[in-house]
C-alpha cells in the first residue's frame, strides 16, 4: 500500500488494496492450453507466445483436466533465464499415469500495455504497473500438510520418498509449478537436493510427492500454491 501520493481501490467488504499506484499487481501475461508435444506425447514443452523479459522467474500456474486417473505432472520445468523467460514442461511421472493435458497461464509482478481504452498507470521510473486491457490474478490458497507415505527405489536405483495431501482445485483454480520445478531439501534427512515429482490422484483428491535422491527423506516442507484469474 503506497503512503505517498498516487491512486489507490480497496475491496468494499473487507478494505482491502486491490489497486496501488506504487506497486504493481500480479497480472496474466499470456494462457493457453497444453499438451504433450514430445515421447508419444508423454512430455508436453509449452512456448509463450513471446519471450517474457523479466529478471525474476514469471509464475507458472497449470490446471490439469479432470480425469479418472492419477495425473502425473512431473519433470516440471521453467525454459530459459533472467530477461528471455521462454516457456515451461511438464511430464508424466511414469506409464500408469495420465499424460499431461490441461490450461495454463503465466503471471508477473508487471504488466502490458494491451488496452485501447481504459486505464493505464505508471511508476516513477514509466513502466507499466497497471493496463486495464490486462487480467489479474491473485494466490489462493496455500498448503504444506503432508503425511508420509511409504518409499522404494527408482529403476536406476536411487531411493524415492511419497508424501500425500488432500488436494482439489476448482474448474478455475491452476496450481503454480515453479516451486515445484526446483531441487527440495527435506527436514532431518540431510542436505542434498531432491528431484520432486508430482501425482494427483484426481478421484480420491490426493495429491502424491514423490521425493527422490540419494538419501531417503522423512518429512518435507514443499508448500503448494493455488491461483486463479480475475477477470
Amino acid at each position: 500500500m503506497a503512503d505517498s501520493f498516487g491512486l489507490m481501490f480497496k475491496a468494499g467488504d473487507d478494505d482491502r488494496v486491490v489497486l496501488d499506484s506504487e506497486f504493481a499487481r500480479l497480472v496474466v501475461l499470456y494462457k493457453g492450453r497444453y499438451v504433450g508435444t514430445e515421447e508419444s506425447g508423454n512430455s508436453s514443452s509449452t512456448y509463450f507466445p513471446a519471450p517474457i523479459t523479466t529478471q525474476e522467474q514469471p509464475l507458472v500456474f497449470i490446471r490439469p483436466d479432470s480425469a479418472a486417473g492419477i495425473i502425473g505432472m512431473s519433470s516440471l520445468q521453467i525454459f530459459g533465464s533472467p530477461g528471455n523467460w521462454t516457456g515451461f514442461r511438464v511430464r508424466i511421472f511414469n506409464m500408469y499415469t495420465i499424460k499431461p493435458v490441461g490450461r495454463w497461464f503465466v503471471a508477473n509482478f508487471v504488466a502490458m500495455p494491451l488496452a485501447t481504452y481504459g486505464m493505464r498507470l505508471r511508476d516513477a521510473s514509466g513502466n507499466v504497473i497497471f493496463d486495464s486491457g490486462t487480467p489479474s490474478a491473485q494466490f489462493v490458497r496455500s498448503s504444506n500438510t503432508w503425511t508420509y507415505a511409504g518409499s522404494g527405489t527408482t529403476p536406476t536405483g536411487l531411493p524415492i520418498t511419497y508424501f500425500n495431501s488432500q488436494f482439489d482445485l476448482s474448474e478455475d483454480e491452476y496450481m503454480l509449478i515453479n516451486n515445484l520445478s526446483m531441487g527440495a531439501v527435506t527436514i532431518a534427512a540431510g542436505t542434498a537436493s531432491r528431484q520432486i515429482d508430482v501425482m494427483w490422484n484426481y478421484p480420491s483428491r490426493i495429491l502424491t510427492l514423490a521425493m527422490t535422491a540419494y538419501q531417503n527423506a522423512i518429512v518435507t516442507g514443499v508448500t503448494v500454491m493455488t491461483g486463479k484469474i480475475i477477470q
